[in-house]
């Protein structure tokens, strides 16, 4: 499935804050490159005679801008961020896979309704990206963007959002929120239960059965914001997010995987081809294709990102971890190979 990688080459470096650039890309080829908004990009890097593959939401909007990009922060501890941050040059190429993710915004032009997005920190990128889009595009729609960080210095696209509010002064509006009030002016607050219970009805403007939430930052964030809009009512279908620090291998280890030993036969095919694996029922589907040199799209390994999502069209795949797919989707038969067990003597995924 070589056809799964595409050759980048960075054309513009743009710095945002001291430790956060946004990278704008080119394909290689000159072709262009389909993508949604809030999509991301998973890279291959290549350090110490080591392949790691790292992800990072596209932080530009198709339709919109006439380029590709990518937000990337330095992360404390984080040695792939540092050496992207260190060494990538414009005029460098770099490989990634194609564009994946689900974190994308459902479309309705015509519906009033609400968009309230959640971000803290660089969980603006992806959410950038979806508020372009939301803007241009869901024109009934009134979009609120709560908008949390540690002051402005730190605060990444400050001026693009402030440019977006004076552009969309009637349908947009922005929450800022502050933790450190030294050097800042706006809202000295940190996000927490109380206060997102007190801020988001005061920003529905429509039926909030309409409402969509958007929600995208560290994992305690986002286990408190999707908490809170449970706990008020809001369906589950009504929340997306977006995972972006995950520690899959102690997620993965708590998890009690098959006992089946016995060998499955699964036929991988992708725009024709088919190749057919032999598989243990106590393997995953993508430990096993890696194992045996079948190159595969993944990124995370832990069943969070999606990179590695298939289509089962034949026989039983189970999942030790799924954080990504809906009920909707499991039932058109979305799995997750990484995190995918074959259940059956024969399995059949398609990309």
């Amino acid at each position: 499935m070589r056809d799964l990688y595409i050759q980048l080459r960075i054309t513009r470096i743009i710095p945002e804050t001291p430790d956060t650039f946004t990278y704008h890309l080119e394909s290689a080829d000159g072709k262009p490159v389909k993508y949604q908004a809030g999509q991301f990009l998973t890279f291959l890097v290549q350090l110490h005679g080591t392949e790691y593959r790292r992800s990072y939401s596209l932080s530009s909007t198709p339709g919109i801008d006439d380029f590709l990009a990518v937000t990337v922060k330095r992360i404390a501890n984080g040695e792939i961020s540092r050496y992207i941050l260190r060494t990538w040059m414009v005029g460098d190429e770099i490989t990634s896979l194609l564009p994946s993710g689900r974190f994308t915004l459902d479309s309705a032009p015509d519906t009033q309704r609400d968009i309230v997005m959640l971000g803290a920190g660089s969980g603006i990128t992806p959410l950038f990206s979806i508020l372009q889009q939301a803007l241009h595009v869901e024109k009934a729609a009134h979009i609120t963007l709560i908008y949390s960080n540690r002051d402005e210095k730190n605060t990444i696209f400050r001026e693009r959002i402030l440019a977006l509010q004076s552009r969309f002064p009637d349908r947009f509006t922005i929450v800022w929120l502050f933790s450190d009030p030294a050097n800042t002016t706006g809202v000295y607050r940190r996000m927490s239960n109380s206060l997102l219970e007190m801020i988001a009805p005061k920003h529905l403007q429509y039926p909030r059965e309409l409402a969509g939430f958007y929600i995208c930052g560290p994992a305690e964030y986002m286990r408190m914001a999707q908490f809170t809009l449970t706990f008020m009512g809001f369906r589950e279908d009504q929340l997306r997010k977006e995972n972006f620090v995950v520690n899959t291998e102690a997620k993965i280890a708590r998890v009690q995987i098959p006992q089946d030993t016995t060998l499955k036969q699964v036929h991988l095919k992708h725009q024709g081809n088919i190749q057919i694996l032999a598989v243990p029922g106590n393997e995953s589907i993508l430990h096993a294709a890696l194992r045996q040199h079948v190159q595969l799209p993944y990124s995370c390994k832990g069943g969070v990102c999606g990179s590695c999502i298939a289509t089962c069209t034949g026989g039983k795949v189970w999942m030790s971890v799924n954080e990504v797919l809906t009920e909707k989707e499991l039932a058109k038969g979305l799995v997750l190979t990484c995190t995918g067990y074959a259940q059956s003597d024969e399995v059949t995924l398609e990309w």
